[in-house]
């Protein structure tokens, strides 16, 4: 059975929008997808703030703010996310080992 990611956005007048991002064969391709997702939101955010002391809590400010949020599903489960992925928890932790050398302010 596949399990889908759709990339869930914020709309300012607080609706949600959803765009798929793909279907994949099993839940580990697309958790790997998931987090290549989140990967290039956090590196694409740090590196344009190159030289402005960018810490780990501002970086996941800004990925809770304005990231594309990863949503797996199963077509048998429909919009009911996976278990066993925390988006949060894995930007968390990436927000923490991206800015680890970063002179905090």
């Amino acid at each position: 059975m596949s399990f889908f990611l759709d990339a869930i956005t914020k709309l300012p007048n607080k609706r949600l929008k959803a765009r798929r991002i793909g279907e994949y064969l099993t839940r580990e391709e697309a958790v790997a997808a998931a987090k290549q997702m989140i990967d290039d939101f956090l590196y694409r955010e740090y590196r344009q703030s190159a030289g402005h002391g960018m810490t780990a809590e501002r970086l996941l400010a800004r990925y809770e703010g304005i990231a594309e949020v990863p949503y797996i599903w199963r077509k048998r489960q429909v919009s009911t996310n996976m278990p066993g992925f925390d988006h949060k928890e894995y930007a968390k932790r990436r927000c923490a080992e991206i800015c680890a050398d970063e002179p905090t302010k």
